[in-house]
């Protein structure tokens, strides 16, 4: 699932490259338009013709607005959602649910392998948008300080994955960097966030910022190497999530895997206390 990392890369790849572009047709696959929010047709009418103004993110959304239009398209990626840009001459790519074609013979298109990923043309997100109004401040937001973000985890007692992945806490982060950020702070992801002392809060919130940025810096020099297209996920650089049957790069000790609610979360037992 695309988190903060991969979906700022999204947002800074299809700023540049759509930004300012005029959308003169969009071409919808029938069977899978059902992952639009809106009446699909009326979807492809409304933005042909749409000049994209700019594209931002709110913790896991993508946010595309446009010049002399109320609506904004609003993308919630989900397990599978991804963006490809291409020249329209290019390929057809596989699960591809939409596509936005563009001035100048470019491509948006939109896929989805899992058809679980969301999308809404509206100007009010925080009513027609499930789950955005109640959306945490980003885990960048530069208004996010330390006494912001100690006083919010105060609030939980639920275990530190948990509360780390709740959107209402902060948003953007998702299983895969829960578990990085766990690690970096060396604490336990199903340790209860009540029994962190000061020096420990300090730790998490620290961790947060530095490995988040570190990601993005990451997958961006890995974009730019061509080693990170942007509809599919590289991740070989996590330090230990996925890193099933192999040793913690801090301490030696074995990297142990659990599967609480279904997804696995990875930890060492050596070194996270």
């Amino acid at each position: 699932m695309p988190e903060l990392p991969e979906l700022e890369l999204l947002r800074e790849q299809l700023g540049k490259h759509a930004g300012g572009a005029k959308i003169i047709n969009v071409v919808l696959d029938p069977k899978r338009a059902f992952i639009i929010r809106y009446p699909p047709m009326d979807f492809a009418r409304e933005l042909t013709g749409k000049r994209i103004a700019g594209v931002g993110r709110r913790g896991k959304f993508l946010m595309v607005s446009f010049a002399d239009f109320d609506k904004q398209l609003i993308v919630n990626p989900m397990l599978g959602g991804r963006f490809a840009i291409a020249s329209r001459a290019a390929p057809a790519l596989a699960s591809t649910c939409f596509t936005l074609q563009l001035e100048k013979a470019l491509d948006v298109r939109f896929l989805d392998s899992t058809q679980m990923a969301r999308i809404y043309l509206t100007a009010t997100p925080e009513t027609d948008v499930p789950a955005f109004a109640q959306l945490g401040p980003d885990a960048l937001d530069p208004a996010l300080t330390y006494d912001v973000f100690a006083a919010r985890l105060r609030k939980h007692r639920g275990e530190l994955k948990n509360v780390l992945r709740n959107q209402a806490f902060v948003s953007g982060i998702g299983n895969a960097y829960a578990d990085e950020i766990l690690f970096a702070a060396r604490l336990r992801p199903l340790r209860r966030a009540g029994t962190l002392d000061d020096r420990e809060r300090h730790a998490l919130y620290d961790a947060m910022r530095a490995t988040l940025r570190e990601a993005i810096e990451i997958t961006g020099a890995q974009y730019a190497a061509g080693k990170h297209p942007l509809h599919k996920q590289e991740r070989s650089f996590m330090k230990i999530h996925g890193r099933k049957k192999t040793t913690c790069p801090r301490c030696g000790h074995r990297i142990s895997v659990v599967h609480p609610g279904g997804e696995a979360t990875y930890y060492c037992r050596g070194c996270q206390l």
